[in-house]
């Protein structure tokens, strides 16, 4: 049973805030590949969640967080707006994992009233390609860390 809670830990982290679980996959040893694996497994199970059952979760919004009607544009819905303007769901997708969270980049794209198939398709992608930057990254920089401390030592 011990066994299992680095892997769901990695997996869960990873659907709330993608770089979590990249460090966590390399903190608990696990190779390079399960921890791509379930980087990108948590990410993808909040975007799938969200894009197909995202009239639900608007009830919820709407609900439990009595959002106000307020129409006014802040400097972030700006932002959101010419990301969105300038590369469309590719460009969302991309910035998710590192700059938003899985959550907030799915809510982000289903507002917009992107097609399914291309949040799904490109969040996969940058899923992906982030899972493994990260993983890489987390892993040289732990080994040399652990280096240099033993050579300190």
């Amino acid at each position: 049973m011990t066994e299992i809670i680095p892997y769901f830990t990695v997996y869960a982290s990873s659907a709330i805030r993608f770089f979590l679980g990249p460090a966590l996959g390399i903190g608990y040893g696990l190779s390079i590949g399960p921890t791509i694996f379930l980087t990108t497994a948590g990410m993808m199970s909040t975007v799938f969640f969200i894009t197909f059952f995202n009239h639900i979760v608007q009830i919820f919004i709407q609900r439990f967080f009595s959002l106000k009607k307020n129409k006014k544009f802040t400097p972030r819905t700006r932002r959101f707006i010419k990301i969105w303007k300038y590369s469309g769901v590719k460009g969302v997708a991309f910035i998710t994992p590192i700059v938003l969270s899985p959550i907030i980049g799915a809510l982000l794209l289903n507002a917009v009233g992107a097609k399914k198939k291309e949040i799904i398709k490109w969040m996969l992608f940058s899923a992906l390609f982030w899972s493994f930057i990260e993983s890489v990254l987390f892993y040289f920089l732990g080994n040399s860390l652990g280096m240099l401390t033993s050579i300190i030592e």
